[in-house]
């Protein structure tokens, strides 16, 4: 039958079939299905409950306020879509965080992130949520042209933010910063959530939202959940598309993805987070996390027909060939149990989480004794994998007075590579971790500053915060930044290794041998004039958290910074090492009066948070 005489069939039917169904006559009384009652329409819990967490995770803001902008009812256009708004600017004050007499790098920008979002709620087996967000540095968009009538205000505008930091894309854009839709009753109570998405867990150390940046981060990816009332249990993957690489999303230009030779063409995280609790007592989190990079295939030597070698990497002729696979699995206990609070009634918090990294970078390293000994010829005798062995551990404490005043402490080891000219990478990996840690464990990773990040550091802290009835909260904090390894580089909040980046010539692997180093290939100690040191430098940061009105807060912070011997020591050294050479030289710098060091630094900023 084709579709012509079926669609005539269709409509015989459609036309005749009602004449032949026989008419009830009419009666007084209603019948049966006229007595049922007409069924409710849908209504989101969310309305009558407050926005679940997992809805709610594009801003930082306090708990008073994120709670209040959660439950509001008077932002729902009717029973299952609400939409909201976000707007945060900031205005930041940095000041010589390179400790460079010469240049000392005097920032002053102000920041804003301004969001709307809309959750589609309708029905109990499925959710979506849509968040348009704009992130930009104020005057950071085109000046305007000769003769325009605005030209006085807006010509010379500035286009460099700060050292090897410029205006870039992703800082002044407008996106969505979240479009996902989750599936819901699922066999085994599941839910299935798919497209660009937010996610956070535990502390966010390993893995979180990065909400303090100017444009945060977001995963397009999809995660399976099983959520139950005293365990989850996750699995996801994502395709990132990495674009923060200096503070607060300003991109560095030693960004792996805009060096050719540093970029991978296919990246995919991918992994499991799950978390048991035992109720008011504790939790644990247990995880693992794999980044897998298939690298770009190399150009072809038209001479040779061969793969060529990159610069930085000549032993990797055929990079289409190898995978970065960087694995990180740990576990993280607590007794936050109430949504990362303390239960009520409880006074001690403690926390503790340790992760260790495993896989291959993809690079092949030669044999070091074969290296020092052989001619150059031999290059490409006795190779073998790099290998990740790198490791974190955190200690978290604090004990709170009165539900005012609370002491706190906290030791966070990151572990540096001692040995960066063999085949294993012991410097911890940093994935999509945050800045400033959460709420109302505040300023929790290393200092207000965001100078260095947790690559190679022996960090210690003590905290002071106490909570007033009307005059929000303060805290004072103070920071001890040590270099875990002396032999290894201090690194930045952008991962780049500073005794390399910020200190003379740049490196594309911050884990090879840089300036820093007083490591040879068989891990002896050069007989070297100056000592490098250990102490990176101190940090004492005042905060204060205030909320305005129900809709409004007032953030403002203060950050003094102070160099240690580390910094010092190789600012003012009059030798230097040349890792060319593999010999000591006279350092050019230092007998020209140049980046000699600049001990005092300091951060400031003053941030209003709108929530609606």
């Amino acid at each position: 039958m084709n579709i012509s005489k079926g669609y005539f069939y269709f409509l015989l039917l459609a036309v005749f079939l009602p004449l032949t169904i026989p008419r009830a006559e009419p009666t007084d009384s209603p019948s049966p299905e006229e007595t049922k009652p007409i069924a409710k329409s849908y209504v989101s819990p969310m309305k009558e409950k407050g926005i679940d967490p997992e809805f709610n995770r594009h801003m930082f803001v306090e708990p008073e306020l994120s709670k209040h902008s959660a439950n509001s009812q008077q932002f729902w256009l009717n029973d299952i879509l609400r939409f909201g708004l976000y707007l945060r600017p900031r205005q930041e004050s940095r000041y010589n965080l390179d400790f460079n007499a010469s240049d000392k790098g005097y920032i002053d920008r102000t920041i804003q992130t301004s969001s709307i979002y809309f959750i589609f709620d309708p029905s109990p087996y499925v959710q979506a949520k849509v968040t348009l967000q704009d992130a930009r540095v104020w005057g950071g968009e085109s000046p305007a042209s000769s003769g325009d009538i605005r030209a006085n205000f807006f010509n010379n505008t500035a286009d460099l933010y700060s050292k090897n930091q410029t205006n870039a894309v992703s800082l002044n854009q407008t996106g969505i910063r979240e479009a996902f839709v989750t599936i819901n009753q699922l066999p085994l109570h599941s839910k299935f959530q798919v497209g660009r998405q937010i996610w956070a867990y535990g502390d966010q150390r390993i893995i979180g939202g990065g909400n303090w940046t100017v444009n945060g981060l977001s995963f397009d990816g999809a995660r399976l959940m099983f959520n139950y009332d005293n365990f989850k249990i996750h699995f996801l993957m994502a395709r990132p598309y990495w674009t923060q690489s200096g503070t607060n999303g300003v991109v560095s230009a030693n960004d792996p993805k805009l060096n050719s030779a540093a970029t991978g063409t296919d990246t995919t995280l991918l992994g499991t987070y799950n978390s048991f609790t035992i109720p008011d007592w504790v939790t644990l989190d247990l995880y693992s996390l794999g980044v897998v990079r298939k690298w770009k295939k190399n150009p072809i030597n038209p001479i040779t027909g061969l793969p060529t070698s990159s610069n930085d990497d000549p032993l990797a002729a055929n990079r289409s060939r190898q995978n970065q696979n960087l694995i990180t699995t740990g576990f993280r206990l607590t007794n936050r149990t109430k949504g990362n609070f303390l239960p009520e009634g409880k006074s001690w918090d403690f926390t503790l989480e340790s992760a260790f990294q495993t896989g291959t970078s993809g690079r092949r390293i030669q044999d070091p004794y074969l290296k020092e000994y052989l001619p150059n010829e031999y290059d490409n005798v006795r190779t073998e994998r790099e290998k990740y062995t790198g490791q974190m551990h955190v200690f978290q404490t604090g004990y709170t007075f009165f539900k005012k005043l609370r002491l706190g402490g906290q030791v966070l080891y990151a572990s540096g590579d001692k040995n960066r000219a063999d085949a294993s990478i012991s410097t911890f990996q940093t994935l999509a971790n945050p800045r400033f840690g959460v709420i109302p464990y505040f300023n929790s990773v290393a200092g207000i500053s965001e100078n260095i990040n947790a690559q190679n550091l022996y960090s210690k802290s003590v905290s002071i915060s106490y909570k007033t009835d009307s005059f929000g909260e303060f805290q004072v904090t103070y920071f001890q930044n040590d270099k875990a390894e002396k032999q290894d580089a201090w690194y930045a909040i952008s991962g780049s290794a500073n005794s390399t980046s910020s200190l003379g010539e740049k490196n594309p692997y911050p884990v090879s041998s840089d300036k820093g180093s007083t490591e040879n290939y068989s891990n002896n100690s050069y007989s070297s004039p100056y000592a490098l040191g250990k102490r990176i430098y101190t940090e004492v940061d005042l905060t204060w958290h205030g909320q305005i009105n129900d809709f409004v807060s007032l953030w403002m912070g203060f950050g003094y910074l102070n160099a240690g011997d580390s910094v010092r020591n190789y600012r003012n050294s009059k030798i230097q090492y040349n890792v060319t050479t593999q010999s000591f030289e006279w350092n050019q710098n230092y007998l020209q009066g140049k980046n000699q060091l600049a001990r005092d630094a300091y951060m400031a900023y003053a941030q209003i948070n709108a929530a609606f």
